[in-house]
């Protein structure tokens, strides 16, 4: 009889799901969450400016799950 064998797989230690922004078309940023470098993305929130880029980047983060650091 033929033996199976059975690998086990194992998850990565750093995701690649992450939160990060761009500059939008006409002034701004958006904030996406997903694997970077993809289409595979979501657009979690915007900001007007660099000060209130950093406060939603901050909420979106606690909204996720990330740790604060």
């Amino acid at each position: 009889m033929i033996g199976i064998n059975k690998v086990r797989k194992r998850t990565a230690r750093t995701s690649n799901i992450s939160i990060w922004s761009e500059l939008g078309k006409h002034g701004g940023y958006i904030i996406y969450h997903g694997i970077k470098g993809t289409e595979t993305r979501t657009i979690v929130g915007g900001a007007a400016s660099s000060d209130s880029l950093e406060y939603n980047m901050r909420k979106a983060k606690h909204q996720y799950g990330y740790k604060l650091s």
